[in-house]
């Protein structure tokens, strides 16, 4: 197996943020998030052991840790300046619920416990084997504990975009499709829940693809941007739209051990 990113490359994006801000997920403008958040309310996230993989600077985190005050949060990331963004953020705020642990999760050292809901947001497909980076997220969970992972769906038009606006980007990720998410969890010996497309389009995810908010491409992404925001507002106000293969943003599983 090998890593697709170095440290470096996380502490750099998130030296680049000049402070951690929660998710939103109210109004039209944040429906892809209100999905994302009803995968994880479908799992339960009251009263439970949490811990998010790759949590450094999680906007998640800041979110969960404030509306579910009966619950205990923790970051596990290998970058300084990730864990540092979510230590800063719950001291100013006296979230005594959000934790860090600043470890690699390949350490055997870096053993955090055992949690109810283990989850990440684009984390394994950096990793050239699926399997064996789900292994120790899985050695993470309490016996009955649940396992929840969200990846971008770089098999569909999103995939192909990023590849045409910067390639480099592309190809820190595998570009996996449903099919080859399910068998890499269940390789790594997870039972799969639930597994699918996640929401019907977010071309704002693009983003990560620019450095300068300059140029053709650019101009095109704000476009296809703007396109993403009017179908939400559709959504919200008549019915929601399929999810696909080709035009969905993201995919998610939910597992848990045998």
């Amino acid at each position: 197996m090998s890593r697709l990113t170095e440290t470096s490359y996380w502490d750099a994006t998130y030296t680049a943020r000049p402070s951690l801000q929660p998710i939103e997920v109210t109004g039209y403008r944040n429906l892809s998030a209100e999905k994302n958040l009803e995968v994880m309310e479908s799992v339960g996230i009251e009263n439970k052991r949490v811990l998010e993989v790759g949590g450094g600077g999680s906007a998640w985190l800041a979110f969960f840790a404030s509306h579910y005050p009966d619950s205990e949060f923790t970051a596990l990331d290998y970058s300084d300046e990730g864990c540092a963004l979510v230590r800063d953020y719950a001291n100013e705020r006296g979230l005594l619920n959000l934790h860090t642990v600043c470890a690699d999760m390949f350490d055997p050292e870096a053993a955090v416990g055992q949690f109810d809901l283990v989850y990440s947001h684009g984390v394994v497909e950096h990793f050239t084997d699926l399997a064996a980076t789900l292994a120790p997220m899985k050695n993470f969970l309490a016996h009955d504990g649940r396992l929840v992972t969200f990846i971008p769906n770089m098999s569909g038009i999103l995939g192909a975009l990023t590849r045409k606006f910067n390639r480099a980007v592309y190809e820190i990720h595998v570009p996996h499709d449903r099919e080859s998410f399910v068998k890499g969890h269940k390789d790594a010996g997870l039972e799969i829940l639930e597994c699918g497309y996640l929401d019907s389009t977010n071309f704002g995810v693009l983003s990560s693809c620019f450095e300068h908010q300059s140029g053709i491409k650019w101009q095109f992404y704000k476009q296809l941007a703007r396109l993403s925001k009017i179908l939400w507002a559709f959504e919200s106000r008549v019915f929601r739209l399929p999810t696909s293969r080709l035009f969905s943003p993201y995919i998610y599983a939910i597992a848990k051990k045998p």
